[in-house]
């Protein structure tokens, strides 16, 4: 989602890879002492998790390789939001920039899903799923494009090639899209310099919602989320 200068939204398309370096780096002394909850209850969602199916091999190494860079561009593209507040002026060069890659990256991914179908982990392994998932979730500009990815994705949800949290966060983004309430309070919105949850349906029993798909509750998650953008830490 792209955000602007005087009011930001800090979606899936932002915090994801944020978050990710948080799961690799689970025993951060600053994110411990920050957001300790957070970190404990991270720790017991991991443990029930169960292990994703790794293939032997891939028959797609080519597009796997695909997938990779362009997820690796995306990356780079965002490297400089965390210094600010995942606040994104798309009339600076980095704003443009990063219109432009999401915008190749979306054409190019919508082409290997209409040749190919949306990759499963047989063609290009976990991590090219994992590419192609967050690739998706950056192409906020084409809603029907996100809800075509969820329809096509059931079966690598149900062998655990895509995780439950991953199609949360897709569904808050494809709702947001369509101008609805999220679900489960996986997006957020900057305001007066702090990060708050943008919008959600049935507020009261979010956290419910977030347990059932492994997501941490909203109270944890949004400590981190500002621990990561370093907006004031949540009283």
């Amino acid at each position: 989602m792209l955000m602007a200068a005087s009011r930001a939204i800090v979606g899936t398309a932002y915090l994801a890879l944020a978050l990710l370096a948080v799961r690799a780096q689970a025993q951060d002394a600053d994110f411990a002492a920050k957001c300790p909850d957070a970190v404990r209850e991270k720790v017991e969602l991991q443990s029930r998790t169960p292990p994703r199916p790794i293939p032997a091999a891939v028959t797609r190494p080519a597009l796997r390789q695909n997938l990779l860079l362009m997820a690796k561009q995306d990356q780079e593209v965002r490297a400089h939001l965390r210094l600010t507040g995942g606040r994104i002026d798309q009339a600076t060069p980095e704003g443009r920039r990063l219109r432009e890659v999401d915008s190749g990256n979306l054409k190019r991914l919508k082409h290997i899903v209409a040749q190919e179908g949306f990759p499963t982990a047989e063609m290009v392994g976990l991590d090219g799923v994992d590419a192609a998932w967050l690739l998706t979730v950056h192409g906020a500009a084409d809603p029907d494009f996100q809800e075509e990815v969820l329809k096509l994705t059931v079966g690598h949800a149900r062998r655990g090639e895509i995780l439950s949290n991953q199609v949360a966060m897709l569904t808050d983004d494809l709702l947001q899209g369509r101008g609805k309430k999220q679900r489960y309070g996986t997006n957020y919105e900057l305001r007066d310099g702090q990060l708050y949850p943008a919008p959600i349906e049935d507020e009261a029993n979010v956290d419910a919602r977030r347990r059932e798909v492994g997501l941490l509750s909203l109270a944890n998650d949004m400590c981190l989320a500002r621990a990561i953008y370093g907006t004031r830490a949540s009283q």
